[in-house]
């Protein structure tokens, strides 16, 4: 009885996606872009055109920016977040009991949560208060 639902999180929505407007090369220009405020050297790129990925080199300028994979005028990108497109973002734990959610699986014992745990759940002695009824003489 073990576990809790885990939530993978990952990289697949991009921080930036337009059409290649500029020739043949690995110079990526977008005129309608802010290359300079959004996107930075490292982050990945995908040429989803051709199903292509990479990553960024160097940004030149607003409208530009160098990558390690090849683009043609029309060509459909995507720019993401990570170094790496679909890469693991965070993990998060729903304690089975409560709901409650976690980002170590070491905050639960037995999927939930240390203080939504029931002794009575694991162990059909233990009594809380006033289980069994106290009878008094």
């Amino acid at each position: 009885m073990g576990g809790a639902i885990a939530e993978i999180h990952r990289d697949t929505d991009p921080l930036i996606a337009g059409t290649h407007a500029g020739g043949t090369g690995t110079t990526l220009t977008d005129n309608g872009q802010l290359f300079k405020m959004l996107a930075s050297a490292g982050l990945a790129v995908r040429n989803t055109t051709d199903s292509t990925s990479g990553n960024i080199s160097s940004v030149t300028d607003d409208h530009n920016l160098v990558t390690d994979i090849t683009f043609h005028n029309g060509d459909e990108y995507e720019v993401y977040c990570t170094t790496t497109y679909n890469s693991k973002i965070s993990t998060i734990y729903t304690d089975r009991l409560a709901g409650h959610k976690v980002t170590e699986r070491s905050q639960l014992i037995d999927g939930r949560l240390p203080e939504d745990n029931d002794l009575d759940r694991r162990d059909d002695h233990v009594w809380g208060p006033g289980q069994p009824w106290q009878v008094r003489g």
